[in-house]
Formats: C-alpha cells, structure tokens, sequence
C-alpha cells in the first residue's frame, strides 16, 4: 500500500450545526465517528420531511454555539452570550424557537444525524486552492465542517476527488474507509464560523469552478480508532 498523506485535523459535531471540536483522536464505528452530530433540531413543521433539521441555514447563530462532552456524556451547549444550557433540559431549545419563531424538538441518535454520508475528508490543499480562487483574505478549515482533513504528499489539491470508489486505510489499526461520492455544498462554508457573516463568493466559487462540490463522503469499511498524524495509505 502506498503512502498518500495523514491527517492533519480530526474533529468532531456533537450536536448538528453548532460549533465543532478538534480530536487528538477519535473512535470510528460503522456508523461514522462516535460522538458526532449525535444530537440534532428538527423543525417541527419541515416542509421536507427527509430533511427536517434546523441548521445554520435558517439560523446561521447556530455556528456560535459551544457544545462541551462532560463526565458521563452528558452534553453542555454555551450561547454566544455566555449562558450555558444542558442539551436535554429543554431551556436552549425554547430560546431558540422564541428567537427565531418556530417549533422544534430535539432528536438524539447514536449513528448520527446526517445530511448524506458519515464521515466526511478534505484536504487542506483544496482549501488553499479554494482561498486563491476567491481572493478571500481568510478561508478558516472551520468553514467546511470536515471530520477528516487532509495534508497530501503529492501537495496537490483536490486529490481527494480522484480517491472516489477506492478505499484508504488510516494508521496502523487498520481503519479503513471508502470514498464514495463529492459533498456537495450549501451556504454553511459561506458563513464565518466566528462571526457569522457572510462571504457568498464562496458558494459561486465552488459552483461555477467545482460543480457545487467541495471535499468527499465516506464510508466505514472497516472500524476501529484514529489518531492526529495518522498516515493515510491507498489499498
């Protein structure tokens, strides 16, 4: 197996939407990475059912919130003001239908609630190539919302495009994944992951140059843990 890169950033979405958090390491199970996105608002009056969540999209605040592990997996949220909520005690979800005047609930699922596929990878040369094509002065790896990123050998960008229906296996464990499809993108990226504001020049960009794709989806072929560094190697 030959050597094409290793991870250079691990993270992980405890709750859909809101801020993520850098891993030194992470478990992978068949699902996906534990822990992640494993709770999620769903807007109670969805006009697509099979996408029912409330996202960044209709609340791009969400970005701001800080979801925290603490002992016994319980998860604490903290709001851009400094407050801080249990995600199960029902007080953040009612701030967050009186700010923005809907109804939802909270869906908590062990696999994960995703848009497509479970684990996501990009590689930071893609974002740099990104960064040169719309002149923005700051493109922050936060804006993809990635699991994996990627710092290939061959320093080329988009090289994960080329890995569709190949698998790679990562580290010494054994874990391995299959690239199966592009990501296709959304206003998220075009939202500061600090601030909010908004850069639409990022979604034109990815569109008119990249067909509306930008990093791959994978699957879990065979799972295990994962580590910061892992060198990432073709099967």
């Amino acid at each position: 197996m030959n050597r094409i890169g290793e991870i250079a950033r691990l993270r992980r979405y405890p709750v859909k939407s809101m801020r993520g958090e850098d891993l030194t390491e992470a478990q992978v199970e068949s699902y996906g990475l534990l822990g992640d996105r494993i709770y999620a608002y769903v807007l109670d009056d969805a006009p697509n059912p099979r996408f029912p969540w409330m996202t960044a999209r209709q609340a791009a605040e969400m970005l701001l919130y800080i979801p925290t592990y603490l002992p016994g997996d319980e998860i604490q949220v903290q709001s851009p003001d400094g407050k801080k909520y249990s995600i199960t005690n029902g007080e953040l979800e009612e701030r967050l239908e009186a700010k923005y005047g809907c109804q939802i609930s909270l869906k908590h699922r062990e696999s994960g609630c995703h848009d497509s596929k479970a684990i996501s990878v990009l590689g930071l040369q893609s974002i740099r190539k990104l960064h040169e094509e719309t002149g923005i002065d700051e493109l922050a790896p936060e804006r993809f919302r990635a699991n994996i990123y990627v710092s290939w050998d061959a320093d080329e960008p988009f090289l994960e495009d080329e890995l569709i229906g190949r698998e790679v296996q990562i580290g010494e464990r054994e874990v391995r994944l299959k690239i199966v499809k592009k990501d296709s993108r959304c206003i998220i990226p075009t939202l500061d992951p600090s601030t909010t504001q908004a850069f639409p020049e990022i979604l034109e960009t990815i569109k008119s140059n990249h067909g509306g794709c930008f990093g791959v989806y994978a699957e879990v072929a065979s799972k295990g843990k994962i580590s910061k560094g892992d060198p990432i190697t073709l099967c």
